[in-house]
This record gives C-alpha cells, structure tokens and sequence, in this order.
C-alpha cells in the first residue's frame, strides 16, 4: 500500500512538474552511439548537454554507493543506475545510464535517488552530462525526480569480459560501449591482481577470463567496502563493510555489478595511468560466486636484499591453504635474462615450520641479474604463483643484482616487469651513495635529488625528509643515504633516516633527449621515461642549429610543452612556478611561466609569461613524476640556454603602443594612445634571464624612459595597468 500511495503522489508531481516543456527521450537514445563514431573513438551521447525528461527502471537500492566526497552534504556522492522501462526494465544493449544523486549546482542529494528501490520507475528532469568518458545525468531540481511505477528488478545480463576490455586491461568501445551503466555478470575469471590503498580502507581487484581478457572490478558500492571499513554513506544498510580481498589465483565462477567507464587506451591518450576501463561494481556480497580457494603465497622475503659474489640468498615465504592443504611449494630462479619460465632452475621449498616455506638460490658472479618466482599447488590442484602473471601476458619474476658493496640507485629504479614500474625494492631499507643534483640552496631547486655518476639510466633519486643536514648540501656533494624506498603514486623515492656527506665531489652530466622523440614522449605517462625518472635531462633539439620551442605555453598547473621546432607535434612536458611541498615540485627560481598571474606572485625572480613564440637552445632539469604526468622541472633560469622570443607575440597588443627609437642608446619615448584612459601605467624592462632591470610608473600618454646605464643587447618592455599587460615588445639597446 505504501509503494502503491508513493507511486500514486509520485505521478500528480510529475504532472505538475513536467508542465514544462523539456523533450521526452527514452535512456536508449540518450546511450546509444552509433558504431561509426565508436570507431572512430568517440563515445559522446547526442544528447550531451541537453536538459530532457525520461524514465527508467532502478538497478539497485538508492544507499549503496560508497564514494566519499567533501563537497556534498552527507561526505557521500550518491548515484544509481536506471535501465530503459521497454521490455518491462529488462536490460539490452545502450540500455542503461548513471543517475547522479545531487542536483545541478547543489551540494544537496536528492531525496528520490538515495531512497529509491531496486524496480521503482523514475521520472527524471535532467541535464546529460559526462565523466571519464561515462554518459550521466544529473536531476535538474530536488523535484526533478518523482517515482511513477513499479516493476521487476533488472536481472544481470551475461557479458564475456572480451566484450569490455583486452588483454591490456583497455576498453573496447566497438562491443564494451553498449553495457555502460548496465548491471552484468562475467563468468569463469581468475584474480591476477590485489590492489589494496588509501591506507589500506579501500581495494580493487583485476580478474582475466581463460584468454587473457582483463577488467578492474572497482569499489564504487557497497560489495567492495572493506570488512570492518565503515560505510561513507549515511543512508548505507550497515555501517562498515564486509569484503575480504581475495589472494591472486582465486576462481570465481561468477562476478555481478554495474559496468562504470573510467576512459582509457588509445583513443583517450590523456586519460589517467590509473583509469581502468570499464570497471565492474559489485552491489553488495551475493554479486560474488568464488569457486574452492587456492593457496596463498605472502610475506616473500630473502635474507640479503643485494648479495655479492660468494653469498647464496634463502628464499622464505608464508604459504596457506585455507579451504584444503599445500600439497606442494617450489621456487624457480634464473640468471639468464633470456630464459623463458619452462627454463628456470626448481628447487622444493622446505615446510620449516607451520606455513613458512624456505629455499635457497646459490651464488651468483657480480653484475648477474637474479629472477625468481614461486609456485605453490594445493589438494584441490589450484595453482598460485608469486609474483602473479596474466595467464597470456609476460613473466612476472621477483629478482635482484649482485653487486660488489650493496644496493645502487639502479637497484632501487630499475624494475624488469612488463606489468609494473614500481621499486622492487618498496618498503625495503637501503644505503645508496650519489653526486646531489639539486639541493635546497639559495636559487635551486628547493628539494634534494641525488644521481649515480657510472649510470645513464635508471641512475637518479629523490631523497625525501631526512636530518637538518640536507640543507646545507650543495650540487656535486657525494651523499651517502640509508633510508626507506617508497613510491608515492607511481614516483619512486628515498625516504632518508641518515644523510651523510663523504667529503666527496662529482660532476653530473644531463643526459640529452629529443623532447619530440615520439617513443619517449608519445603520451603524457610514457613507460619509455620511467629509465630516466628523477634524473638530470637536456631537452635539445638534434637538428644542427635547432630551437626547442614553446608548442603550448599554458597546459595547466604551471605546465606547459617543448618540442623540437616550431611546428613539433610531439612534446615533452615543462613544470615550474609552482611549488607546494609533497605534491607538484617546481623552483620558485625560474621566471618562465604559463601563467604569471596565478603562478607568478610567489617567485624568488621576476616572472615572464610564455607564449608559443618563446624559443631556447636547450633546458635542463630533474625528470618528475605526478598526477599521471613526466614532467621536467629546471632548478633555475641556467636551465634554460639562450632564450629567444618571437617578435609575433610581442608586437600584438590590447592597446595601441609606439616605443622608438628601436634600436635606442640612453632614452626611448613611449607613446600610448589617447583614447585610452589610465592614471597610472607600470613599465618594466626584463632581461632575458627574466631579471627586471628597469621598473618606473608613466601617467600620460607620451613619456619618456632613461635607459642609460643598462648592457647592450635585447629585452623585453611590458606595460601593464595593474594585473593586465596592456603593450609587450621588444627592445634593443645598442
């Protein structure tokens, strides 16, 4: 009676409301994208941007979402998903969409959304909007959303996961596009991947079908809350969750929720590292059939971290079988870098004690490159590997190199897998010796890095935290640090206990690239830059005589891009002017900025706006990595050699301008046209190192400017009237 009384109040609301005239269009519309456009990349609704009215069956429960947020009343964002009422709510293909449960331009959820039910038919004013590639809508008004009916929940459809994703973990739009926002199952996957973070509150996990296909199954709702985690949501039925990450190699003979995009592959390449795809979101904990366990292979440790010549390394591991017994345990190793697995020395780890196995790897020559991996088997005949590999995909191997006195800074970089950049020596303690690159002196960059002479690749460190002492550290000290390797969002660094300096100095040359070198720059998080991360770089172009160019001078954040001539349709990212401890690092030392107004008020220079008319022999600077992005940061305006700029950009202004003579010896008029009006105008003369040389006030339209005293040469004039740059140009004094 009480759904049928809601159902009935619904429908009177709805007439009042829809009295407006917002077009009606079914959700299959709103999805639907043509396979023209898929090929060619584009999965954008044809409705984008449009407010319209429509109706749709509710996929699940309205307060199972668990997406935290700070800007929504609540702390949650809640969001369900709604499937087209033809064929009574059940599910085909261009089916379903996202609902979000806030209303535009709110921080308020709407009251319909978070109490809905699974089956209620909801009538929906709503603007078509997108994220991360995904088609949603969002309720116009608190009464933009009334339930009108009833019907059946919506049933799962069976979907192959080669449908969504490959074997990459990409997203294939041709055939994956057509069960966004639907509510599917996939059979028969193998967990390949744990993925446990944000303090260890929250998980993922990557599965792959019996070809190799993968797909993330993501933490949007409530079935993967994790056990004893509180819910974010108010409205949640429990107040923490109850998931318990499955050990890789788990077999589930079915996985149930809803297909979210999080864009990413090829036709999106500045999509986010971490994007995963079509994501499957698991409802609660009956849209999970696991299949009998396999063993568990944890706490992989071996008794010397980097051995020397004559040290054999034990290998120890925690292996359990909770569903049955390890019927067998084996390592496999090898010092050939070419071997395949089938080629790999066995030897029988040895049950030492309740569920620690031990083996033992002999003594390698110096310089060899050691991989090994587990393999455990148990009554059941399930088989689990450690480190885990796609069952198509390369080798994933644990490994490490003998040295003569311990670990290097290559030691702490380089990581052989294909599947995974970071530090294979993570959370380990480790001492490592280097010449510092960039220090917290006086016009530096203003956090210590530090580089391996011997090495070209793989060869550089950030040394984060450490003793007072790393403050008075200079370039070209040799350091000796013993600190912690961590990895902070795919950036490798050193967190220093000890920071020691030998009284040792050494010389650190940039290694050069080409900053349009499309195998190194093709895309914005390319794996071919890894091999140089936290290293000393020269961006240069390799052609005799050439420029390396601004190719677009403001992408954001303090970021702009260089390439190899003017017309470089692959560039290499450039981070300054902007410089907030543990997050983006930039020098306050460099004047070159994208934006001077919003990057330029806290520098130790004077800044200089960039356009794509800028031009320079070479730059230097550390290689960095964050939010998804290489980026070089120059430690100061010596980073950049020979700055040139354009006359095009500098001769257009906003306000008609004469400065003559040009060339001038000791004085040039300025001359500002009539009708415009100003009390005052600043004037500034920078060098081409961006030091102002000359900073007066004018206030009239003819004045004259006393240049004497200052180098021959060329420089720069900028009027501005307060924060507005009215008239740039070009000065030579001669």
């Amino acid at each position: 009676m009480k759904k049928l009384l809601l159902s009935i109040v619904g429908i009177f609301a709805a007439g009042a409301m829809f009295a407006q005239t917002y077009p009606y269009v079914d959700i299959n519309q709103i999805s639907f994208v043509s396979q023209a456009n898929l090929q060619n990349c584009n999965d954008s609704s044809a409705y984008f941007g449009d407010t319209i009215r429509t109706r749709g069956v509710v996929i699940m429960d309205g307060n199972l979402s668990e997406v935290a947020s700070g800007s929504i009343t609540g702390g949650s964002r809640p969001f369900i998903h709604l499937t087209d009422t033809a064929n009574g709510g059940a599910q085909f293909p261009f089916s379903a969409i996202n609902l979000m449960g806030v209303d535009a331009g709110t921080s308020n959820p709407n009251a319909n959304i978070i109490n809905a039910l699974a089956g209620d038919i909801l009538d929906v004013v709503c603007i078509v909007s997108e994220f991360a590639g995904g088609i949603q809508l969002q309720p116009l008004s608190s009464t933009s959303v009334s339930v009108v009916g009833v019907a059946n929940a919506p049933a799962p459809v069976v979907v192959p996961v080669g449908d969504l994703q490959n074997n990459q973990r990409v997203n294939l739009l041709t055939t994956g596009e057509q069960w966004e926002g639907s509510y599917i199952e996939i059979q028969n996957v193998t967990v390949t991947g744990v993925s446990t973070f944000s303090g260890g509150n929250r998980t993922e996990i990557t599965v792959e079908d019996a070809s190799g296909n993968r797909i993330l199954v993501a933490d949007r709702y409530l079935g993967m809350r994790m056990s004893g985690v509180s819910t974010v949501n108010p409205n949640s039925p429990v107040a923490a969750g109850s998931f318990v990450p499955p050990a890789v190699g788990t077999v589930y003979n079915y996985i149930r929720g809803v297909i979210v995009q999080d864009e990413n592959g090829p036709c999106y390449p500045g999509a986010s590292g971490f994007a995963g795809g079509y994501e499957i979101n698991p409802l609660d904990s009956n849209d999970f059939d696991k299949a009998a366990s396999p063993a568990i292979i944890s706490n992989v440790t071996r008794s010397v971290l980097i051995p020397n010549a004559t040290q054999t390394v034990n290998v120890t591991a925690d292996i359990i079988d909770f569903d049955g017994v390890v019927t067998s345990a084996t390592l496999f190793y090898t010092a050939d870098q070419a071997a395949p697995a089938n080629l790999f020395q066995s030897v029988a780890m040895t049950n030492t004690s309740g569920s620690i196995y031990t083996a033992t790897i002999p003594a390698n020559p110096l310089d060899s490159v050691v991989r090994y991996f587990l393999v455990a088997v148990d009554d059941s005949a399930n088989v689990t590997s450690s480190p885990s590999s796609s069952i198509t995909g390369p080798l994933n191997t644990y490994f490490y190199t003998v040295r003569p006195n311990g670990a290097t800074i290559m030691d702490i970089q380089f990581n052989p897998s294909a599947s995974s950049d970071a530090s294979p020596l993570e959370n380990d303690t480790v001492t490592v010796t280097g010449i510092v690159t960039a220090s917290f002196q006086v016009g530096d960059l203003g956090y210590l890095y530090m580089q391996d002479p011997t090495a070209t690749e793989h060869a550089g460190i950030f040394v984060n935290g450490g003793p007072t002492s790393v403050f008075g550290l200079s370039r070209g000290d040799e350091i000796t640090v013993r600190g912690i390797v961590e990895e902070a969002f795919g950036f490798t660094r050193l967190n220093a206990l000890t920071v020691t300096a030998t009284g040792n100095t050494g010389t650190i040359s940039a290694v050069t690239v080409d900053p349009s070198d499309a195998v190194l720059f093709g895309s914005s998080a390319s794996p071919a830059l890894e091999k140089y991360e936290s290293m000393l770089l020269r961006y240069e172009n390799p052609m005799m005589g050439g420029q390396v160019n601004v190719t677009d001078f403001n992408l954001g954040f303090g970021e702009f891009e260089v390439g190899s001539g003017a017309n470089a349709t692959v560039g290499a990212r450039i981070l300054t002017a902007r410089q907030v401890l543990g997050q983006a690092q930039a020098s306050l030392d460099v004047s070159y900025t994208s934006d001077t107004a919003q990057y330029g008020a806290g520098l130790n220079v004077a800044p200089v706006q960039l356009t794509n008319n800028f031009s320079f022999d070479a730059i230097e600077g550390i290689l960095y990595y964050a939010f998804g992005n290489y980026k070089l940061t120059p430690r100061n305006n010596a980073d950049f050699y020979n700055v040139t700029v354009g006359i095009e950009s500098l001769t257009s202004t906003q306000v008609e301008t004469s400065i003559y003579p040009n060339p001038a010896q000791n004085q040039v008029n300025i001359k500002i046209d009539e009708a415009y009006e100003f009390t005052n105008l600043n004037v500034q003369v920078v060098d081409l190192t961006g030091r102002v040389v000359l900073d007066t006030q004018i206030n009239s339209a003819m004045s004259l400017l006393n240049v004497e005293g200052l180098e021959k040469g060329l420089y720069l004039v900028r009027i501005a009237n307060g924060s507005e740059t009215i008239h740039a140009s070009k000065l030579i004094l001669k």
